[in-house]
């Protein structure tokens, strides 16, 4: 498990808590109040809100919402003896991304996908990228950040960014979510305003473990496949922790 847990009041705002995010590089804040855990805030859950089609976005009002007002408070622990495979389970079968570890209330850590992949579980997965692999998503720079959210609530990992036939950036949960619409920077509020334009990729010849190496090296959770005639697919971290559950 990671610790310290990062954490925030119920009280604290949004903006706070993806400041916390940004400056500890974490995917998730747990919301304590009195070393207890009270809910969750992720990454997904502010970049979501990106659906809205209205303004209302661009200015980032969501920002100064008090955070028990849009935590989930349905939250899914572990405690501090599950085992590595346990906690695998658990989070796959309850689709999320990471769990608090609570003894007796109180919280003591947190497990993560990406702590899972530093696990020797995964450690012993090492078998060609092209047997996980899958088609990616794909938009044009011109897309809107809207159609980047319908992709990946219908469950794309990442969405790559094509132009000409060659892929020229990638979108994933954190850019949704640490996204601030400029309208004087070009390309603001289409894909091309928000994607990063560094692509992790391997040969398709490449192999598990080397696709785990590059997501922690780069921390990214993609990994473009690519060959003679562009992009073969794309192989994500929940590609590989489906694959060690099986």
């Amino acid at each position: 498990m990671s610790t310290p847990v990062h954490a925030a009041k119920p009280g604290d705002t949004v903006s706070h808590a993806r400041n916390l995010m940004l400056r500890h590089k974490i995917s998730r804040v747990l919301v304590v109040d009195d070393g207890r855990a009270q809910g969750i805030i992720t990454k997904k859950d502010i970049g979501f809100r990106l659906r809205k089609n209205d303004p209302d976005w661009r200015h980032r009002k969501m920002d100064s919402a008090a955070l028990s007002q849009v935590m989930s408070t349905d939250l899914v622990s572990l405690s501090p003896d599950s085992s590595i495979r346990d906690a695998l389970l658990l989070l796959v079968s309850h689709d999320i991304s990471g769990a608090p570890v609570i003894d007796q209330g109180m919280v003591l850590g947190i497990l993560t996908r990406t702590d899972i992949l530093r696990s020797q579980l995964v450690a012993q997965l090492d078998i060609p990228v092209h047997e996980i692999m899958h088609e990616p998503a794909m938009v044009t720079p011109e897309h809107s950040p809207v159609h980047v959210v319908d992709l990946m609530k219908k469950g794309a990992g990442a969405v790559i960014v094509v132009d000409d036939g060659g892929a020229v950036g990638i979108i994933t949960e954190s850019d949704l979510a640490f996204y601030v619409d400029n309208p004087e920077n070009a390309g603001s509020g289409t894909a091309a305003g928000m994607m990063r334009p560094t692509i992790p990729s391997l040969p398709e010849t490449a192999r598990t473990r080397e696709a785990v190496a590059v997501m922690l090296e780069t921390a990214c959770q993609s990994v473009i496949i690519s060959g003679g005639n562009g992009i073969k697919g794309i192989i994500t971290r929940d590609d590989i922790i489906r694959e060690v559950v099986q």
